[in-house]
């Protein structure tokens, strides 16, 4: 068993009991190596000396009034204060408030012309449908198809024309 077999073994027992089959792995280990045996039962001992001691149901809360009772006696009850979520409203983090304002008005921004442009585009479908609709032109509108398709085809500006008119 490797140095790292050993450690993987050990952060095992911390998440739960070890079973007898890594448990005669650990003393193999210790076995063959007596400094770690030492250092070990050194370990062991210490922890057997220890009194047993019952945790009272309220201990968290003690702890936090006792950490709030020295930040009052440091003068640091503000201190406490940005500890909370109403940190971001004080004035060291105007930079902060800037950009989600920023932010926030960027994004409506794009919602906004998304919402426009899918009007848009529903506007530009109505016309499409309307105009397919059409199942026959009238000769009457086909009339000048010729008049303006030749002047599509005709030169550009006739620069002789252009000075006389000047």
């Amino acid at each position: 068993m490797s140095q790292s077999d050993y450690n993987q073994l050990l952060q095992t027992a911390i998440k739960r009991e070890l079973n007898n089959n890594e448990l005669d792995q650990i003393q193999d280990l210790l076995d063959r190596n007596p400094n770690e045996m030492a250092d070990f039962d050194a370990v062991d001992q210490l922890l057997t000396e220890l009194p047993n001691v019952r945790v009272s149901n309220n201990f968290t809360s003690l702890v936090m009034n006792e950490a709030c009772r020295e930040i009052s006696l440091k003068g640091g009850a503000d201190k406490f204060a940005s500890l909370s979520w109403l940190r971001f409203f004080t004035s060291q983090y105007r930079p902060i408030q800037w950009m989600g304002f920023a932010s926030l008005c960027f994004f409506m921004g794009i919602l906004i012309y998304e919402s426009r442009l899918s009007q848009d585009r529903l506007n530009m479908l109505e016309s499409v449908q309307l105009v397919a609709n059409l199942t026959e032109i009238a000769p009457e509108l086909l009339g000048d198809f010729e008049m303006v398709n030749a002047i599509n085809h005709s030169d550009p500006i006739d620069e002789e024309l252009w000075a006389a008119l000047k």
